[in-house]
């Protein structure tokens, strides 16, 4: 028999991560399954909002809050739940800055003191290449109940690096969850009259979730978007101009360009990332198409993580430069293709064996990717049926390795 169960969920960045917000629902669903009369807490700056995208309670609090007075209150906030849930993505690595990394070890361990009913939630362990942060990630890990990841390589490098082998778990992402629903009339309304897409639109797309490259220093001291912050504070911009972001920016224009033209298809544009460039990308990648009036970009952030799952659902194509825009994508049963910026991507699909369509985003700079791509687009269109078959499938065994996983976990 369950029994009813406070939960307090830290989840990551609900406020202008959309990959983040899949990862969320996914893990409330799971909880809303296991614990049916559960309460459940989670984390934003836009409690409000998100109270009626997914349903539970939030502390009002940004999910990075560097301020003493808002840590205090996680932690009294934890005090008071029966389990501390902490969600992923990939917040574990050194390989895009140091200081975020220090930020979750000081951040868990002091909540673990309060509460020592922490389980990691399906977290990936990123790239990290110091000795240091290694040990930092071994500490934290270790200070959990349960620690579960989300893929095989993620529970093999913890291992290595000395975490109990009784803390830890593997599965999925739990972004593969939930399922897509039929684009109801009120949604058809916010897309005409927010991103102008009409039906016929609907009808024949390609969808595509961009995210901008060489935008900055890997294995810097601070993250990127504090970075661009500093400098507008002095009434500058941080300079990412480079000879390779050129080319990357050229070469995707031109494969948009040949998506319009070959294959006569809309492209719709998703900027997973609200903060990091990804819109201003969209936009620049819309105004030098071939054919802009056939490109659309779901750049107001109005859509719930529902209402996107839906929308995305209806693509030909899904092609992600970002996980969780294939993620989301692949569990709605749409084929797609990966160009992965670190192994989160290419780890994904091997584990929905769709390796073939899954490439490094640093062929991007080839001379030859538009034709290389454009053979791998007509491969996954020519054997689109198959194809779904097969990530039908997959999902569903992801799925189940998800919900099998939690369950053991939380078996009384």
């Amino acid at each position: 028999m369950q029994v009813s169960k406070s939960i307090l969920l830290i989840n990551s960045d609900l406020a202008k991560n959309r990959g983040d917000r899949a990862i969320a629902e996914g893990n409330i669903a799971l909880i809303k399954q296991q614990f049916k009369d559960a309460r459940i807490t989670g984390i934003s700056q836009f409690p409000v909002r998100d109270k009626a995208w997914y349903g539970i309670d939030f502390l009002d609090m940004n999910f990075q809050s560097l301020s003493s007075l808002q840590l205090l209150r996680l932690c009294l906030a934890a005090r008071r739940h029966n389990i501390v849930l902490w969600g992923g993505g990939e917040i574990l690595k050194d390989y895009t800055n140091k200081s975020a990394l220090w930020y979750w070890v000081i951040k868990m361990t002091l909540v673990s003191f309060f509460n020592p009913n922490l389980y990691g939630a399906f977290q990936g362990i990123g790239p990290t290449s110091a000795t240091s942060s290694k040990r930092l990630i071994r500490f934290v890990v270790n200070r959990t109940k349960v620690f579960i990841v989300r893929d095989k390589e993620s529970y093999d490098k913890l291992v290595k690096w000395g975490v109990r082998t009784d803390k830890l778990r593997f599965a999925s992402d739990p972004a593969v969850l939930p399922l897509p629903s039929k684009i109801n009339p009120t949604l058809k309304k916010k897309l005409r009259d927010d991103f102008q897409i009409d039906q016929e639109f609907l009808d024949d797309f390609v969808c595509i979730g961009p995210r901008d490259w060489f935008h900055y220093k890997p294995s810097g001291i601070l993250p990127f978007k504090y970075k661009e912050r500093l400098y507008s504070l002095v009434g500058k911009r941080l300079d990412t101009a480079s000879p390779r972001h050129e080319r990357y920016i050229e070469q995707l224009q031109k494969v948009i360009s040949t998506l319009t033209k070959k294959h006569r298809v809309h492209v719709l544009l998703v900027p997973m990332h609200m903060e990091e460039r990804d819109s201003e990308m969209c936009e620049l990648l819309k105004q030098n198409a071939s054919d802009p009036d056939l490109v659309r970009i779901i750049d107001k952030d109005t859509l719930s993580p529902a209402e996107l799952r839906s929308v995305i659902a209806r693509a030909k194509v899904m092609v992600g430069f970002r996980l969780h825009s294939n993620i989301i994508g692949v569990s709605a049963g749409v084929p797609s293709i990966n160009i992965y910026y670190v192994d989160k991507g290419r780890v994904f699909f091997d584990q929905i064996g769709q390796g073939r369509f899954a490439m490094p985003i640093e062929r991007v700079l080839e001379k030859d990717f538009d034709k290389r791509f454009v053979r791998l687009f007509d491969e996954l269109v020519k054997s689109r049926q198959a194809v779904k078959q097969s990530i039908d499938s997959a999902t569903k065994r992801l799925r189940e390795s998800v919900v099998t996983t939690f369950q053991e976990v939380f078996h009384d």
